[in-house]
């Protein structure tokens, strides 16, 4: 009996060991199909960050699953379904778009399901209900904010003295109309017209709002569009508000809009496109980037505008750092010996109470962020309004910082 014991004791011991030994996994739960370009550079940034530290986070070996929701939110919710249900997924990294992780906001929080986006914009997303915890955070433009840089940059800097409104009939477009409004309001210039559109917004859709529009013509038009509609939009506002100046938020950034319209055309129209702060940041001769695009395309002279999507890029990169200085953090706790549930804990506690500044390549991130409460509404915001820039596309379709 007593060599029976020792034999499962030491079949008990060899499984725990195995068990610990598993990878631990972060799921990228993106649009690989349609909005490929953010994807794709989403996951090269974080894959670039965590190959710096041999892909191993708090002492544990980390390997990235890819799933593809192809746009569609429930696809996204099995995702989410799925990490909830799997004993060595640590966390999800988001893609582009906003509507999954709006409508799926309170899952999230209520099953404690570590959610990091990197570029997903809507405000309400990181705000959860009074009351409730909040396990998402975001490095990434917030829209509460968004909306105010695009007023002033189309008012304060560009001289608009009419502008009308575009916006994507989606949880993100709506959750961008009020903000939008209010910073107009704010500048003394409410907008002389709102207009959404469908999600699937086809040509000749495309050209009847455009040609509607062209009865009153704004001076100036801010866009919230994906890239198919945006290249849709843009071309036919070509046609009929040819004079038009465009300030478009980065949603058209997923995909091949530069392919589908013109060099004239947005040229014709100023094409102006919100950003983070990289492409400054490489003008400026950052470091931290130079490094990072150089084992990321595995060149020496590779630059942000050789990718499809700088942003995800930056972000991604920005964002695994700071995950990964919050894992090392966390390993000194006992929760990280632990279920994969105790290891989210310790890693989200770890995140709100960051010991040491992150070098990123936006900026040093101190304290990233901290403990949410209704009464601290940014507090798992990496960036916030000074972070926001404009960029142009050059002749190849590539995006250029606008100073």
């Amino acid at each position: 009996m007593f060599r029976r014991a020792i034999i499962w004791l030491a079949c008990l011991l060899a499984a725990v060991s195995t068990s610990a030994a598993e990878p631990l996994e972060i799921f990228i739960d993106a649009d690989f199909s349609k909005s490929t370009a953010s994807a794709t550079s989403i996951t090269l940034g974080v894959r670039t960050a965590l190959d710096e530290v041999g892909h191993r986070i708090g002492g544990q070996d980390v390997i990235l699953r890819s799933m593809d929701h192809r746009g569609n939110v429930k696809r996204s919710f099995r995702h989410m379904q799925d990490l909830q249900r799997n004993e060595n997924a640590l966390l999800m990294i988001g893609g582009m778009q906003s509507p999954s992780y709006l409508t799926h906001r309170d899952f999230i929080n209520e099953n404690r399901l570590l959610t990091l986006l990197p570029w997903s914009a809507a405000g309400p997303i990181t705000r959860a209900a009074e009351g409730r915890e909040n396990w998402i955070f975001r490095l990434s433009v917030d829209d509460t904010k968004s909306g105010r840089f695009l007023a002033d940059a189309a008012v304060t800097d560009a001289g608009c003295e009419s502008i009308s409104l575009l916006l994507l009939d989606t949880g993100w477009g709506k959750a961008n109309h009020g903000p939008l409004v209010a910073a107009l309001d704010a500048q003394g210039i409410p907008p002389q017209s709102v207009n959404f559109f469908a999600n699937s917004i086809g040509e000749a859709a495309a050209g009847t709002l455009a040609e509607r529009l062209s009865r009153n013509p704004p001076e100036c038009i801010i866009m919230l569009s994906n890239w198919q509609g945006g290249a849709l939009l843009v071309n036919a506002l070509h046609q009929h508000l040819p004079e038009v100046r465009l300030f478009s938020h980065w949603g058209i950034m997923g995909g091949a809009f530069s392919r589908l319209v013109p060099h004239e055309v947005r040229t014709a129209h100023g094409l102006s496109v919100l950003q983070t702060c990289g492409l400054r940041r490489e003008q400026a001769g950052n470091q931290v980037l130079r490094a990072a695009l150089s084992r990321a395309l595995e060149n020496e002279t590779g630059n942000l505008a050789d990718l499809p999507a700088p942003t995800g890029f930056v972000h991604g990169y920005d964002l695994t750092r700071v995950l990964i200085a919050a894992a090392e953090q966390a390993a000194t706790t006992p929760g990280w010996s632990g279920t994969v549930q105790q290891k989210r804990m310790a890693l989200k506690t770890a995140l709100e109470h960051l010991h040491h500044p992150v070098e990123g390549i936006l900026k040093t991130y101190s304290m990233p962020f901290a403990p949410y409460t209704a009464q601290t509404p940014d507090a798992h915001e990496a960036l916030g309004l000074g972070d926001m820039c404009l960029a142009r596309f050059n002749s190849a379709g590539q995006l250029v910082d606008m100073h």
